[in-house]
């Protein structure tokens, strides 16, 4: 039986605080058994935390390596870069992940954060940077629901 897809789908969003020891308790929802290894990359443009597991990040980055369109060049020092900001992180076993102090002040990660899901990942964001992440990207995800007939 494979469950890889249900092991890896984390849909919703939770408001959760860091503690003062920084850390984030991940919802039980997205809780799997064999899920307690992450790698944590802040994104681009440092608006949120990507939170993925070691198989979903060696996807990512054997995609990024494979990808026809960009040249040799970029995707080496993309690579480079991707695996230069990413971090390895462990769940204990009450759910709670332990975010590096660094990365928390690069990202304005402190008190209350929205935890989002995605399809592979999860996203940790400053509440502030969420909402007016939700507030710009609604007229789009309205405008794409109509088109696809949802």
């Amino acid at each position: 039986m494979d469950d890889s897809h249900n092991q890896t789908f984390y849909a919703g969003e939770f408001r959760h605080s860091i503690d003062g020891k920084n850390r984030i308790t991940i919802p039980s929802r997205w809780r799997y058994a064999d899920a307690i290894d992450f790698i944590l990359l802040p994104e681009p443009a440092l608006q949120y935390l990507l939170v993925m597991s070691e198989d979903e990040f060696a996807r990512m980055s054997a995609e990024a390596q494979s990808h026809g369109s960009v040249p040799q060049r970029e995707r080496r020092v993309f690579s480079r870069q991707l695996h230069a900001r990413a971090q390895h992180a462990s769940a204990d076993k009450q759910g709670r992940l332990v975010l590096p102090i660094d990365i928390c002040q690069q990202l304005g990660l402190k008190e209350e954060v929205a935890l989002v899901g995605g399809h592979g990942r999860f996203e940790i964001w400053n509440l502030q940077k969420w909402k007016r992440s939700q507030e710009e990207e609604t007229p789009t995800y309205q405008h794409v629901a109509d088109m696809i007939g949802l």
